[in-house]
């Protein structure tokens, strides 16, 4: 039997059948029956849908082929250019390759199931940091290459690293403020959404410390844990009454924290990365901006903690934390977790073979 276009889309139509009714049936009774089953990477999935369009450019490229052909071969009969079994070896090769990739994919995605169920107890503070992303934390006066809020993330991250436990939550202000990373002791997820902190989050300019406290105050939630808040900021333009917000929130047991993320030297405030324009007032003349020191020493005082300034990109946390531990940690309540063993194994060994299968379909089939 001469092998020809009609075979290889019924071959294609076939096999494309059976895998995705297997996939699903499969699928489907892992996701039932057996609990601990997931993908680790869930999302990956979709590249099997991507892959597919390598059908469409397969059919096209046989079509091509076949009308190349008969435009050739015009006026000769079939049996002087046709060669056995041509096409089933292209489509059965392609098939191959076409079925390795779509489980190398599946590999990807990474099938796991559960091993041990596994209780964790976790004690610890809750700490809600108050980051400063008014325009005037673009100076650069603190390092030349790095503007203050840069500096700020980065003492942010260094803190981070030196916590074991304690919950911690992001509070974002500048003339108005919001809770933009809800409190939690998954470290990783915080350094990650560090990154999309920049001062056009918020439209309302200034800086709005008492906002902040308050905010932040509103983000511990109802836990009876002890709390603390760390405010890395210049404290330039001052537009609230920090103290009072910060004196309220002590008589709640909470203890405020600044950072002053700025230097005595009054510098502009660069528009852009390069440094050649600055912001100006109404009247034309270039905003500065500098440290106002005693008001955040003030509001540390009220707030019964302490007050440290950067220096350079160096910010004293160890210092704020260590006063920090003296009080006692809450435990949290107990969290459960699910241990995974990875079974992407099997989906990339099919794969193997099929890749290598398709070296030798033209030595196995002639």
């Amino acid at each position: 039997m001469n092998w020809n276009w009609k075979h290889s889309a019924f071959f294609l139509l076939f096999t494309e059948g059976l895998f995705w009714v297997f996939g699903f049936v499969l699928h489907t009774y892992l996701t039932q029956n057996v609990p601990e089953f997931r993908w680790e990477n869930k999302a990956n999935l979709w590249g099997i849908l991507f892959v597919r369009v390598l059908l469409v450019f397969f059919a096209f490229a046989t079509w091509r082929k076949i009308k190349r052909r008969q435009k050739l071969t015009h006026g000769l009969s079939q049996s002087k250019w046709t060669t056995p079994f041509s096409y089933r070896n292209q489509t059965i090769k392609f098939a191959s390759l076409f079925y390795a990739l779509s489980f190398f994919i599946l590999a990807w995605a990474n099938p796991q199931l559960g091993k041990d169920e596994k209780k964790m107890n976790s004690s610890g503070i809750d700490i809600m940091v108050c980051l400063d992303v008014s325009n005037s934390m673009l100076a650069r006066d603190l390092s030349g290459e790095m503007t203050r809020l840069e500096v700020a993330k980065l003492a942010i991250k260094n803190m981070l690293k030196q916590l074991n436990g304690d919950r911690v939550g992001v509070v974002v202000f500048a003339g108005s403020s919001y809770s933009f990373i809800p409190i939690t002791n998954d470290y990783n997820y915080i350094k990650l959404e560090l990154l999309s902190i920049n001062p056009g989050m918020l439209s309302t300019q200034g800086t709005a410390i008492g906002s902040a406290i308050e905010t932040a105050m509103n983000s511990f939630g109802d836990d009876k844990t002890n709390k603390a808040i760390v405010v890395f900021t210049d404290g330039e333009n001052h537009e609230d009454n920090a103290q009072k917000v910060a004196k309220a929130a002590r008589k709640k047991g909470v203890k405020i924290y600044t950072v002053g993320m700025a230097t005595n030297k009054a510098v502009p405030i660069p528009k852009s990365k390069n440094g050649n324009d600055f912001h100006k007032d109404r009247n034309g003349n270039i905003v500065l901006t500098k440290l106002n020191e005693k008001m955040l020493s003030d509001i540390a005082q009220a707030g019964n903690g302490n007050y440290v300034r950067a220096n350079k990109t160096r910010v004293d946390t160890k210092s704020i934390l260590t006063d920090i531990d003296k009080l006692e940690e809450t435990k949290f309540k107990e969290r459960k977790f699910m241990t995974y063993e990875d079974r992407f194994q099997w989906l990339l060994g099919v794969g193997m073979i099929l890749l290598f299968l398709s070296n030798l379909i033209d030595r196995i089939l002639g």
